[in-house]
């Protein structure tokens, strides 16, 4: 038939040359069939030879040799050619964009009852391109495609239902629809579907299930199927744990130019999970998913050059990589770009920016960058100060999770900042961040149960809690372990476990672990006394801003224990102390103006100083003051006033305030010298600091 050049038969015969049915494929003879035909003026011949320049099938790809022949076909009336003249105006490809013409060329193949031509147009109001968009008038024409059967219309209209959009959400319509597109091998309908069964949406959830719907569309191809199925291969859900298998997938997905595939595929190189560890091979497939302009990619590559993660460390280009990824809509990108805003890396230092981006990041619900606005809020950085609004973001963040925000939060609860102080609820948080295995919450946790802060004390739990935080590195809490073990606090007493604990703490650079071991070495408890060693400790404590160490290494300067007696030198480390809040180096320091040791002899100075110690409670200075106000030095003479403060003194179990008040009270005169530590030779030290309840932020 078709020798004698009819056209029908002719076309149907270079349609079996292009798929080889009956025949070898054979591309050039099919050509020759379509071009005669094409030229005759029949209209599907000219649409299978569009088809053929589109497909690059027996000739050149040639788009807009393609659309010609689409739009010849299309003007005869053929409904296959006017569906595709419609994506080739839609996309412009072959033809200038024109998406109104698209939407006259796919409404004209769908009044021909085409099925895609339908689809087509339900797409376009569903997207507003080229019509007002209409939700319902896109269901309309996706129902009337999928009611023949089109497997694209029938995934459509499934998303429909299960979004709610131009319909009433119905997951189980949603799960039959899809299930009509898979049981015709449509990749799409098998995805979609193996994602209804992970979720559990319009069936019970069967991740079993959804790997065998996952694989039916990836051995068809179907990159996300890939991606998907690998996921499960990674977290061992539905079948047996394997990272050799979902590398597997992940690289089938990537090789297949899916993104999402590509960055899989890239972590696991990144941490050598189910391949050998590569950073250089990372880097590269991070950097394929971000030459396409993936969020996820963009943002990765920029952390390799932040990091120095398979990429040589560039603080200026991570910066820019970070400003693409927040571009294309990352959320991470944005707080990330908005800490190099903060400390000015990369970029100049802009906390206006950095808070800019903070916000950025925050309203996308990303909980690190809620955390950081909080703190933005707290310090007053780039924004007015606002305990109120840096309780807001902290608890926006702590909600999800995050256990930075969650430990942040709680110190506002437990010092009453921006909320009603609350050590109950401070100490909910704390164990909300303890218990995903924050070094910072678990500490803190330690802490309240040390001090019975918004819980019942409880020792024991607080050495777990600080051996676990100790465990993840937190190395305050190696210096309160070795308290715990120095004092028999929840566990047998032993001061060489507590000397071990702190030498541990002061050898990574903690303060108060370094005074507290000054302090072991000084007693020798625990260890052989060394005079030496302990101002070697207390030196280095005190030049890291430790003010207890400022005071004890001033006692040392003082007496000329372990190091030359220097009394104005102890006068300086006592007013460091004083200044950082010390109460005993203010006290010690007091004494100095009082005896006119180092320093200029200064009543009025020393009371100062008592004052100062005695309003922290300190019992000292409590005593040392109500001797001033009893001999009326440095003040005017007040025997209550000097009671008051004796009392207080007394109240505290301080030996020599106890016997000024028996004095009082049998009228004796006060003695010559009140300051029985210093006669003794030693000044009170305070001991050790066992770590402020809550710590640094």
């Amino acid at each position: 038939s078709a020798e004698k050049e009819y056209m029908p038969a002719l076309t149907n015969l270079g349609y079996c040359y292009t798929y080889g049915i009956g025949v070898e494929t054979d591309y050039d003879k099919a050509l020759k069939c379509f071009q005669k035909g094409a030229e005759q003026g029949f209209p599907r011949a000219q649409f299978l030879l569009g088809e053929a320049y589109r497909r690059g099938s027996g000739v050149e790809v040639d788009e807009a040799e393609a659309a010609k022949w689409y739009q010849s076909a299309a003007w005869l009336g053929y409904p296959g050619a006017q569906t595709e003249l419609g994506r080739c105006l839609e996309f412009g490809t072959g033809v200038e964009e024109d998406l109104e013409q698209a939407v006259k060329w796919y409404s004209a193949a769908a009044e021909q009852g085409s099925a895609p031509g339908m689809c087509c147009l339900g797409f376009m109001y569903e997207s507003g391109r080229g019509v007002e968009q209409n939700w319902e008038t896109a269901v309309e024409w996706y129902q009337k495609a999928a009611g023949k059967g089109y497997p694209r219309a029938l995934c459509n209209l499934a998303w429909c239902y299960e979004h709610g959009q131009g319909v009433k959400r119905d997951f189980s319509e949603a799960v039959r629809l899809y299930r009509a597109a898979a049981d015709q091998e449509y990749p799409r309908g098998q995805l979609c579907l193996g994602l209804c069964y992970e979720r559990g949406r319009g069936v019970p959830a069967d991740k079993a299930a959804a790997a065998e719907w996952y694989r039916k569309a990836a051995e068809q191809g179907d990159e996300d199927g890939a991606c998907c199925l690998g996921f499960l291969y990674e977290s061992g859900e539905g079948v047996e744990q394997s990272w050799k298998t979902a590398v597997e997938w992940y690289r089938k997905a990537a090789e297949g130019g899916l993104p999402r595939g590509m960055c899989n595929l890239a972590w696991c190189y990144e941490h050598g999970e189910g391949v050998e560890r590569d950073l250089a091979e990372s880097f590269a497939w991070y950097q394929k998913a971000a030459d396409q302009g993936d969020p996820r990619g963009l943002f990765s590559v920029a952390r390799a050059y932040d990091y120095g993660i398979g990429a040589p460390q560039d603080a200026e280009k991570a910066a820019e990589w970070y400003q693409k990824a927040v571009d294309a809509g990352s959320a991470p990108a944005a707080c990330d770009l908005g800490v190099c805003y903060e400390r000015g890396e990369g970029v100049p230092q802009s906390f206006e920016k950095a808070v800019e981006l903070y916000r950025k990041a925050a309203e996308q619900g990303n909980a690190p960058g809620q955390c950081n606005l909080g703190f933005m809020y707290e310090s007053g950085q780039g924004v007015e100060q606002s305990w109120e609004e840096a309780v807001k973001w902290y608890s926006t963040s702590a909600r999800q999770g995050f256990p930075r925000a969650q430990c942040n939060l709680a110190w506002c609860y437990e010092f009453g900042r921006g909320v009603e102080k609350s050590l109950t609820r401070a100490a909910h948080w704390y164990r909300k961040a303890a218990e995903q295995g924050d070094p910072r919450g678990m500490f803190s946790l330690g802490l309240c149960y040390k001090h019975g802060k918004g819980m019942d004390r409880d020792d024991a739990e607080a050495v777990r809690w600080y051996r676990k935080a100790a465990d993840g590195g937190y190395v305050r809490a190696l210096c309160n372990l070795g308290v715990c073990y120095e004092f028999g606090e929840g566990v047998e007493q032993s001061l060489e476990r507590a000397v071990e604990y702190y030498r541990k703490a002061a050898e990574k650079g903690d303060p108060a672990g370094q005074c507290n071991l000054g302090y072991m070495y000084e007693t020798g408890r625990g260890v052989k006394q060394s005079y030496e060693e302990a101002v070697r400790l207390y030196g280095l404590s005190a030049d890291a801003g430790y003010p207890r160490a400022m005071c004890n290494y001033g006692y040392c300067c003082e007496a000329g224990q372990g190091i030359e007696k220097n009394p104005a030198a102890a006068a300086e480390w006592y007013r460091k102390a004083a200044e950082a809040g010390d109460a005993a180096g203010a006290c010690n320091l007091g004494y100095l103006y009082e005896t006119g040791e180092g320093v200029k002899q200064s009543w009025d100075q020393a009371v100062a100083y008592y004052r100062q110690a005695a309003e922290q409670g300190q019992a000292r200075g409590q005593y040392l003051l109500g001797w001033c106000y009893e001999q009326g030095q440095g003040v005017a003479a007040s025997a209550e006033k000097a009671r008051e403060l004796y009392e207080a003194s007394a109240r505290q179990g301080y030996k020599h305030a106890v016997e000024a008040l028996e004095r009082l009270k049998n009228g004796s005169k006060p003695e010559e010298k009140k300051s029985p530590e210093k006669k003794t030779g030693k000044p009170e030290k305070g001991g050790f600091l066992k770590g402020l309840f809550g710590g640094k932020k």
